[in-house]
Order: C-alpha cells, then structure tokens, then sequence
C-alpha cells in the first residue's frame, strides 16, 4: 500500500494494536486454521462482537448490486443478523448486469440518487465511479490486518483500502474425474505436453478430455494463463499505458494457438459448439468428460452430482510450463462517502468485518478463508487435497483486476479464430481483442 508519512504509520500501527487487544478475548483457543472444520465450535471461539459501532440504528440504508451476487446465502444472513442487532434496514436493489454498470455510472455522475452501500468488484472495474472522490477510505479501518494477503490485495484501489471483500473464494483450475484417471491409469499432468498426452489417452480411451462451455464466451477463461503473464508489472503497465498490445506479447499468441489446436484434435469433443454452461452439470456426472476448467466451490454450489468424484489439479491453457491456478474475484462492500446515513453504512461494514459476525455468516459455506479468523466456513476437499501443488502454481487474479478495459467476453474473438473458415492469424485475433479494449476504455471516460 502506498501509505507514507509517520503519521500515517503511527495511525497504521495503532490501528493494528488496537485490533490485537479487541481480538485477544476472542482469540483464546481459537486457530484462524480450519483443522477439523468444525463449525460450531469454530462460532464458539468469538462469544461476542469484537468492534464497536458508531451508529443509532433506526435507518434505512440502500444496497445497490448485480444480480444474483446480494442473494448468496452468506450475505443473507449477514444483512439479517445486522438489521437485528442495530435496527437498521438494508434494503437492496439488483439488476442485471448490463443495467447495474449503468445505473452506478449515472449515479455517480450525478445523474441520479447514489446508493448509501454498493456491492462491486474492485480493480479497474471501478474506474467508471472514481473512487477517489466517492468511495470511503478503510485503509485505517481496525479490521483490515484481519484480511488474508490475497483479499487485502483486492480490496485496494489507487493505495486505499476501499471496500470490505466479504466474499467466498474460490481456486480455479481443472476440476478432474478421479475415477476415470484411475481406471486409466493417468496421473495429474505436470507440464502443457503432459496435459496434452492425458487428453490424448483419454480420447483413444473414447473419453472427450475437457468438457468447454463454448455457447458462453466467459468461460474460455483465457484469464487463466494471462493472470500469470501479467503478473511481470512491467507487462501490465505497457498494455494499460497503450504502449503494447496483446498481439505483442509471444505467449498471447501461443494461448490462442492453444485453443485452436485442442479444437482441431477434437478435445473438446466433435460437438463441443453446442457446450453451454448449463451443460456442464450434466455433462461432468455423465462420466463422457475427463475434465473441465473451473473453480473448486462450482461442485458444491452448482454441481448435484458427488464432488468426492473429483480432484482439482492445474489449468494448462497453453502458458505456463507447468500450468495454473487462479485466485478468487472478490466482490467488495463499498460505502458512498457522500452519503447522508454515513455513519450507519460504515457500521453495516464493520459489522460484516467482525470476527464474530462473520463466521456466524459464513459458518458450513464451502470456501476458502478471505479472513485471517475466519474458522466457521469449510475448505473444499478439493483443495486440501491439492494443497502444495496449488501453493506452487498460484496466481492471484490480475487479468480481470487489474488490465484496463479487460473482459472475459473478448474470447469470441478466439472462438472467431478457432471455427472460422477464413485465414485468420492469431495475430489478427489479438489485434481484434484489443480493439475492443481499447473501445471500452475510451467509453468509460
């Protein structure tokens, strides 16, 4: 964080002291771990809140959000226990998410009422409402040195910590048939050409390797191994500043290359143009898929079949060597600090970010931690399994964070570069990707 000065530091240090002593109570016999994830005695270690709100209660705050985000189990449960405690009223708007980034950007041009509270992804998402000058500054916030490196790193905007990412967290990788990797044999590839051969075993073997949601351009997932080439800041900074473009990057072209090759020796399968994502319950309980790039949570939140028939292992989308796991997006409880019910609205935050409250939310989610004290929620088996190899193959999520302009949906142009029947280049692919870039951006000023 970009916080300077001795004064800052002083502030940040008491901040941090303070912290420590409100927790201690609550801390005695407790493990910010989850060894046996026993959720009730987890609750049990925290037998009261640990921060005090500033509020009278007896208001109404207005919670804007995208559909369906507010209506997770987690938050319900949150905003119900808030509203009982303080009296207060959380009433919540969604929308779609095409009016959502609409009605913020009106908002917060002033074309409209600002909601009090408004729950969005951080990172260059947020360009469009100017943080700066309308989000509350948390950075000296008593719980942010409670947050988990990656969720501290997702909450920061310009240097600031700007919202509470009160949020489940998920790895992305290759979710895996365990059982089919058995009968046949396979073990969990450790490079791009060893992947490759798994597909290969699999598809003699009468197995359609990967099962891709090609009818929804999101979940090509290029944003996998781009997280890791720009993870290099160099990188990121040339590609925001304008002074590259994806075509200029050698490993770009070596991903969509990737795409077009898997497609050409039918690892998607002959009829993968038909996959869409409500395809993909079905099709990973069929036993006809070996595997499918996703996240370790999507087996207990969307999947009805046994997840104990799946393993987690790295995403080889072309680059790197030796494969990928991404890190979680992190939604973030932002506060408008133009806001005539300030003071509640803050409370509602810190009332999500105490200890206390929010294992009482999370307790049995299937999520990794986003809290240092969160014990109540569960880590899916997947990735305790997985655990070192996903410690060695980690990267946080900064495609989708952090480049100016980024969408998941750029992918039809891979998806263009892949059927098309015309000679296009891959080249000519990541001219038209950036394209579409470069247009978003110049939209949002």
């Amino acid at each position: 964080m970009e916080i300077v000065g001795r004064t800052e530091k002083m502030k940040r240090y008491l901040a941090a002291v303070l912290s420590l002593i409100l927790l201690t109570a609550g801390l005695i016999g407790c493990s910010a771990k989850h060894p046996k994830n026993d959720s009730d005695a987890a609750v049990s270690c925290f037998r009261e809140p640990q921060y005090k709100l500033k509020g009278e209660g007896r208001q109404t705050l207005v919670l804007w959000s995208q559909e369906p985000e507010a209506e997770r189990v987690y938050i319900q449960r949150a905003i119900k226990n808030f509203e009982e405690a303080t009296g207060n009223r959380v009433k919540v708007k969604s929308y779609p998410k095409d009016e959502f980034q609409k009605q913020i950007r009106q908002a917060f041009a002033g074309k409209q009422k600002k909601p009090d509270l408004l729950l969005t992804y951080g990172g260059t998402n947020i360009d469009k409402i100017d943080p700066d000058k309308n989000l509350y500054d948390f950075t000296e916030a008593v719980w942010v040195d409670d947050l988990t490196d990656t969720s501290v790193n997702q909450a920061i905007y310009h240097g600031k910590v700007i919202g509470l990412p009160h949020w489940e967290a998920s790895v992305s990788g290759t979710v895996y048939n365990k059982e089919i990797f058995q009968d046949l044999h396979l073990k969990v590839p450790k490079t791009q050409e060893e992947f490759m051969k798994v597909c290969e075993v699999l598809k003699k073997n009468h197995i359609t390797p990967v099962y891709l949601p090609f009818k929804e351009p999101s979940m090509m997932l290029y944003q996998f191994p781009l997280d890791t080439i720009v993870s290099d800041s160099e990188v990121l900074e040339n590609l925001n500043s304008g002074k590259i473009g994806y075509a200029d990057i050698p490993e770009m072209k070596t991903i969509v290359k990737w795409y077009k090759t898997m497609m050409k020796k039918e690892y998607f399968g002959k009829d993968y143009a038909l996959n869409n994502w409500d395809g993909m319950n079905d099709a990973m309980k069929s036993g006809k898929y070996g595997m499918m790039f996703c996240w370790d949570t999507w087996l207990y939140t969307d999947f009805d079949g046994d997840p104990s028939r799946f393993g987690l292992m790295p995403a080889f989308i072309g680059v790197p060597e030796h494969g990928t796991f991404e890190g979680p997006n992190l939604a973030l409880f932002t506060v408008n600090k133009h806001s005539s019910k300030l003071t509640a609205a803050v409370d509602f935050v810190t009332f999500l970010a105490d200890p206390y409250n929010y294992n009482k939310a999370f307790e049995g989610i299937y999520t990794a931690p986003v809290f240092k004290n969160q014990t109540a929620s569960i880590s899916t088996p997947q990735y305790m399994q997985a655990e070192r190899l996903i410690d060695r193959n980690y990267h946080d999520s900064a495609a989708w964070l952090r480049i100016r302009g980024f969408s998941q949906t750029d992918a039809l142009c891979i998806q263009e570069y892949m059927v098309s029947g015309r000679n296009i280049t891959p080249e000519q692919c990541l001219e038209k990707m950036d394209r579409l870039r470069r247009q978003r951006i110049r939209q949002e000023k």
